[in-house]
């Protein structure tokens, strides 16, 4: 019996993206297929089948290995999914699951009861804000807040105006297009209080790229440089400064550009 851990995407968003992914992945009888669900509260999943088995939420985990390099399971042992032929299903593990405790764990083993060949996509089920609630029950409050009863309690102290769509808030960049790559070039943006930011370079001819940042706008620490002459970078990074800068050196000839771009969100 193997262990087969899935690939994870790593992104940042509200529950939009898969935190789990295989495609044509051929499993054994009893092998165990390991999703790392992290702290979201419900999983919905796509699988697809290309023979007759039981998809068995086998055990799960507070880590992923013991220090020993075994696997530290806690066992659930229950069908959330049965085929009896091939096919596919999406399956809500609040909505098959008795044991409900299981959702609580950051690792699933998910074990296979036959030999097929699988696709499995797992994403977040998140709930919009409006629909959201913060409910104590389970840790002993007896009160459950609503985001209107957020908002009114904002409200009651000038301070209403809060956004229920992250989405919304609006992106900070500067932007240099096909500039003279002959001349040296650079940008600068004031990112305020956002911390995450993205920075793309392009450039016809091999040139240094020069990333820097500073607290005071006067101060200039560097971020990334070219260790040798290059056409293009790319980088997303969090940051506690307040303002980036990107340069290029002098390079190519007449008609060769270069392009600099700087993004910014909370």
């Amino acid at each position: 019996m193997a262990s087969v851990e899935a690939s994870r995407e790593e992104r940042w968003g509200l529950g939009a993206y898969p935190v789990a992914s295989v495609f044509g992945k051929s499993i054994s009888a009893n092998d165990t297929f390991i999703v790392e669900k992290r702290d979201y509260p419900d999983l919905i999943m796509y699988v697809k089948v290309d023979s007759a088995c039981d998809v068995v939420l086998d055990a799960v985990s507070g880590a992923l290995r013991k220090p020993d390099g075994s696997y530290a399971k806690i066992s659930v042992n229950e069908v959330i999914a049965s085929f009896s032929a091939a096919g596919e299903q999406i399956i809500r593990l609040s909505n098959v699951l008795t044991k409900k405790w299981a959702l609580y764990y950051p690792f699933l083993h998910l074990k296979f009861t036959a030999a097929t060949t699988i696709d499995l996509v797992a994403l977040p089920a998140t709930t919009t804000l409006q629909e959201a609630k913060i409910v104590g029950d389970e840790v002993g409050l007896a009160t459950e807040a609503t985001l209107s009863d957020i908002k009114n309690a904002l409200a009651s102290v000038g301070a209403d105006e809060i956004r229920t769509d992250l989405q919304d808030i609006s992106i900070k960049k500067v932007e240099l297009y096909d500039a003279d790559e002959t001349l040296d070039q650079s940008i600068s943006l004031d990112i305020g209080g956002y911390k995450l930011v993205e920075v793309v370079c392009s450039a016809s001819a091999p040139t240094t790229f020069t990333v820097e940042y500073s607290f005071d706008n006067t101060h200039w620490f560097t971020y990334y440089t070219s260790s040798s002459a290059e056409t293009s970078y790319n980088d997303v990074f969090w940051t506690a400064a307040q303002y980036i800068r990107v340069s290029s050196a002098a390079a190519g000839a007449a008609g060769y550009t270069v392009s600099l771009v700087i993004a910014a969100k909370p």
